[in-house]
C-alpha cells in the first residue's frame, strides 16, 4: 500500500472535484478492494451526543435551528451515558463508534472536555473513536487526538 497523499496539487483536486460522481465511486470502490475484503464490513455505531439546534442553516440537515423538523433539541448527554450506549455498540459487534454533536463550532468550556471524556473512554473499550463536532481549531484537534481520536468528520 503506498502512503496516504497530503501534497495533492489544486488542478489534481480540481480534477477530482469535476469528475463525475460514478468515476469516483469505481475508483473509490478499486482502491478499497486494493486494501481490504469486498465481503466484509466495518460495523459502527453512531451516536447524537447533542442534538439539535445547531446554528447553521444546512438544507439537508434536521438539526438545523433555522428549519422546522421533528428533532428535538437535547443538550449534551452524560458521560456515562454515553459510554454506556458505546459498550452496547461493542457488545453488539461494532468496532467504531461515532460522536455527533450539532454545533458550528466547538468552544473550549466543559461540553469540549466531556466530549474529550467520551472519546478516552470509548478508546480505552478498545474501539476507535470518531466524531463530527462542527469546526475545530487546530489546538481542539490535537486535544482530540491526544484523547484517542480516530477519526474527524
Amino acid at each position: 500500500m503506498t502512503d496516504v497523499r497530503t501534497d495533492w496539487t489544486r488542478d489534481e483536486i480540481a480534477d477530482i472535484y469535476n469528475s463525475p460522481v460514478l468515476d469516483l465511486i469505481y475508483r473509490a470502490a478499486t482502491v478499497h478492494r486494493q486494501h481490504h475484503d469486498p465481503q466484509e464490513v466495518q460495523v459502527c455505531t453512531l451516536l447524537s451526543v447533542k442534538t439539535g439546534g445547531c446554528p447553521e442553516d444546512c438544507a439537508y440537515c434536521p438539526q438545523a435551528a433555522r428549519y422546522h423538523t421533528s428533532v428535538k433539541v437535547h443538550k449534551l448527554m452524560e458521560v456515562d451515558e454515553v459510554l454506556t450506549a458505546a459498550h452496547r455498540a461493542r457488545e453488539s459487534g461494532s468496532t467504531r463508534f461515532c460522536m455527533g454533536a450539532a454545533w458550528r463550532e466547538v468552544r473550549d468550556n466543559r461540553d469540549f472536555d466531556k466530549v474529550l471524556e467520551m472519546v478516552q473512554g470509548v478508546n480505552r473499550m478498545g474501539m476507535e473513536v470518531c466524531c463530527t463536532l462542527g469546526m475545530l481549531t487546530e489546538t481542539q484537534a490535537e486535544k482530540l487526538k491526544t484523547a484517542g481520536l480516530y477519526a474527524y468528520n
